[in-house]
C-alpha cells in the first residue's frame, strides 16, 4: 500500500501533472455554482474543499451555471446539488426542471383522457369558440359558470348541450375538458357510440368492471353524443343507467352534448313502445334531468365546406 502511494505522489508531483491539477482546481473552484457554494458555507476552510474536490469537480462537469449540461449528465434528467453532510462536501441528485415539467404534463395528460373522439377538438379551448350568436354567448357562460363553481369546489349540475348537428357542441364539451385539465381536475370526454361499443368488447373480458368503475368514479365526466349510440336494454340499463345513478347519488356532476333534446333522448332510450320500456327511459332521462341544466345550440353546420 505505501509502495502504491509513494507512486501516486511521484506522478502527482510531476510538474505537467501538477499544472494540470492546478488547471483543474482553478477552473472547478472558479463555477459560479461551486462559488456560491462556498460562499453560503463560510465554515468550509481550504482542507475540507481539499478534501471535497471531486465532488466539486463531479458537480462542475456537469453544470453550466444554473444549467445541466445533458450530454455529460451522470442521470438523465436529473443534475447535481451540493450540500455539506457531516462536515464534508456532498453531491445530491434533484430532478432537472425540464424532468418536471414533463412529468406535469404527463400527470395532466392522465387526469383528462379523451376517447373515441377527433383529433380537431383535442386542443379545443374557450377563446377559440365562436361567439357570433347569442345561444353561443349563453352556452359559453353556463360552461365558465361550471368550471367557476368546479374551481371553488361548490355542487354544481352539469349541462346538457344540445342542437343540431355542427353547430359546435362537441368543440365546447372539449374546451371544458381542456380547461379543466389546467385546474387539475380529472376528467374524462367519451365519445357515446364509442364508448358503447368499448363497455359491450369489455364485457367478454376481466377488465368490465375496472372499467365501468373509472365512468363512474371520474369527478367529471363529458359524455359527447349521447342518443347516437345502438342503444339497447343492456345499454341503457346496465351501462348508462348503473354510471348515471351511481353519480347521481355521490353529486359527481356529468356533463353531455347530443343532437336530440332531453324529450327525443328519452323516446331514444324507450327503444319499443312496450310500457317497460318507456317507464325505464324515464327514469334514465329523470337522472340526466335532474343533474344538468339544458343548453340549447341553434344555427347551421359549421362543419359544411
Amino acid at each position: 500500500m505505501e509502495h502504491i502511494q509513494s507512486s501516486i505522489e511521484k506522478i502527482l508531483n510531476r510538474p505537467d501533472v501538477a499544472a494540470s491539477v492546478r488547471a483543474i482546481h482553478e477552473r472547478v473552484l472558479s463555477h459560479p455554482g461551486v462559488i456560491m457554494f462556498l460562499r453560503t458555507h463560510p465554515e468550509i476552510d481550504q482542507r475540507t474543499i481539499e478534501r471535497g474536490m471531486l465532488k466539486l469537480n463531479e458537480y462542475a462537469e456537469q453544470m453550466h451555471g444554473n444549467q445541466i449540461i445533458e450530454k455529460k449528465a451522470v442521470i438523465e434528467g436529473y443534475q447535481p446539488v451540493l450540500h455539506l453532510e457531516k462536515g464534508q462536501i456532498m453531491v445530491a441528485y434533484e430532478k432537472t426542471q425540464a424532468l418536471r415539467d414533463l412529468e406535469n404534463e404527463r400527470a395532466l395528460e392522465k387526469k383528462f383522457k379523451s376517447l373515441f373522439l377527433p383529433d380537431e377538438v383535442r386542443d379545443a379551448n374557450f377563446s377559440d369558440f365562436d361567439l357570433t350568436t347569442t345561444d353561443r354567448k349563453l352556452a359559453l357562460r353556463a360552461a365558465s359558470q361550471f368550471l367557476n363553481a368546479t374551481r371553488s369546489k361548490q355542487q354544481t349540475k352539469g349541462l346538457y348541450l344540445h342542437g343540431s348537428f355542427g353547430v359546435g357542441k362537441t368543440y365546447l364539451l372539449a374546451a371544458i375538458g381542456n380547461a379543466l385539465k389546467k385546474e387539475r381536475v380529472a376528467t374524462i370526454l367519451v365519445h357515446a357510440p364509442g364508448f358503447v361499443s368499448e363497455a359491450k368488447r369489455r364485457i367478454r373480458t376481466d377488465s368490465f368492471d375496472s372499467f365501468l368503475e373509472s365512468f363512474q368514479t371520474v369527478p367529471v365526466l363529458l359524455i359527447d353524443d349521447i342518443g347516437a349510440e345502438s342503444i339497447s336494454p343492456w345499454v341503457r340499463d346496465e351501462l348508462f343507467g348503473i354510471i348515471l345513478q351511481y353519480r347521481m347519488m355521490h353529486r359527481l356532476p356529468t356533463l353531455f352534448s347530443s343532437n336530440l333534446s332531453y324529450d327525443e333522448l328519452e323516446l331514444h332510450f324507450g327503444i319499443t313502445n312496450d310500457q317497460g320500456d318507456k317507464l325505464k327511459a324515464m327514469r334514465l332521462m329523470e337522472r340526466i334531468r335532474t343533474t344538468t341544466n339544458p343548453i340549447e345550440f341553434l344555427g347551421e353546420n359549421r362543419r359544411r365546406y
